[in-house]
């Protein structure tokens, strides 16, 4: 833990019942519910990074709803509020976006005493969804975890359906991790194009579709400390300037075993779960409903109206709006009829 100028874990937002409740809502594996009572002796190992990674991202979706259905049309990162939003009682199966889902999880990485700290990411531009151009300035977030082995891993857990199913070591080999279906991701430690300065490389996220695909890369990040201040200037922008003004979405990964439809009860769970295997993702995209099983993605529902998108939410996501809520898309233009 040389890189830290305090050996002790920093301090979460989050209380450990607070910890403890988020703990026993991501259905751990079953080799890992001793510790939800007592949070801070979860284990800091590579394999529990990455439980509790797959945990979190086939718990909560990936949605940007509360840009297009709030009041503000904005969004909140303030840790009290994505713990309300998120784990209250009437939390409704929400999720977030990239800056309130990563913010999230590095307080619940803090209140289990993981050494973690957040960075700012820069995406590249798209082209029929594909990155091809330039790399732009902070609009990502990402989770950097150190752990006492030494290891360290990027820990992105809000990357949305592009984003890695696990932890991705840093560790300069640019190790390669089976992510869904036949696509590979990793890491690499490089200059991007429009550097002068050979120092500091970047960390550049990349993947490709099946071995014989050339690598692409999506983002790069450095191993800068980003605090919650630099996440509220670069909110502002991101909910608001790029794809997620101009595109209504949500991402659910599948677990093993669990229906493409939201499950209304836990009867399709093993009760012997050691590890927790992600096969798939659903995603709604403004009027469509789609899904990637295997590596492949086919469309399952087009809807031409706002009252069949509220009920696609419940049916594919669990994810229930209030009337209220529902009603505030009304006159932005990215309501349906």
């Amino acid at each position: 833990m040389d890189a830290f100028r305090d050996p002790t874990p920093q301090g979460s937002a989050y209380s450990a019942p607070q910890v403890a409740a988020w703990l026993r809502h991501i259905s751990l594996p079953s080799s890992l519910t001793q510790y939800i009572d007592s949070p801070s002796t979860f284990p800091k190992t590579a394999a529990s990074l990455q439980s509790l990674f797959r945990c979190q991202i086939t718990t909560f979706p990936y949605e940007n709803l509360s840009v297009h259905y709030s009041q503000s049309h904005q969004v909140s990162i303030q840790p009290n509020v994505l713990f309300t939003k998120m784990m209250a009682p009437d939390h409704n199966g929400r999720g977030g976006y990239c800056m309130e889902l990563s913010i999230f999880f590095h307080h619940m990485l803090r209140g289990l005493g993981f050494h973690v700290y957040m960075t700012g990411v820069r995406n590249r531009t798209r082209t029929d969804g594909m990155p091809q151009g330039e790399y732009q300035g902070w609009t990502h977030i990402n989770n950097i975890v150190h752990l006492p082995c030494g290891s360290k891993f990027s820990a992105d857990v809000a990357f949305g359906g592009d984003g890695p199913t696990s932890p991705l070591p840093m560790d300069g080999a640019a190790s390669t991790l089976h992510n869904l279906g036949t696509q590979e991701v990793r890491l690499v430690y490089e200059n991007i194009p429009k550097q002068r300065l050979r120092e500091p490389k970047l960390w550049v996220y990349q993947y490709r579709n099946s071995t014989d695909k050339e690598w692409n890369s999506f983002y790069s990040f450095s191993e800068v400390e980003f605090f919650q201040e630099d996440f509220e200037v670069q909110n502002w922008w991101t909910s608001v300037k790029t794809l997620h003004r101009w595109t209504v979405l949500v991402v659910r990964f599948l677990r093993e075993g669990e229906p493409i439809k939201f499950p209304k009860n836990d009867a399709w769970r093993k009760g012997d779960d050691q590890e927790v295997g992600i096969v798939g993702k659903v995603m709604l995209v403004n009027n469509l409903v789609k899904v990637n099983v295997g590596g492949k993605t086919r469309v399952l529902h087009e809807f031409n109206s706002e009252d069949e998108r509220l009920l696609a939410l419940q049916e594919y996501f669990g994810i229930s709006l209030t009337q209220e809520e529902a009603q505030f898309i009304k006159g932005w233009d990215m309501a349906l009829k």
